[in-house]
């Protein structure tokens, strides 16, 4: 599978090599890298969101665009 071009960026700018990605039911997508801390995630209804697994269920957001506008009112 190919990792959007956010992603790609985000990865190669960093120098993190990316090893495997595998893609769950629900909608994520887990990317298995060379970093310290290798697990990240994103949900293919929201590439430009990174996670990244800081360990304990963690997750480190990582905003790579422009945040969408809120379309509803609560």
């Amino acid at each position: 599978m190919d990792l959007p071009a956010l992603i790609e960026n985000y990865m190669f700018n960093r120098q993190i090599a990316v090893l495997n990605t595998k893609t769950t039911d629900k909608g994520w997508v887990y990317i298995n890298t060379s970093a310290d801390q290798p697990v990240f995630r994103y949900s293919i209804k929201s590439p430009e969101m990174l996670q990244h697994d800081l360990g304990n269920n963690q997750w480190n957001d990582i905003w790579l665009g422009v945040r969408r506008e809120q379309t509803a009112l609560f």
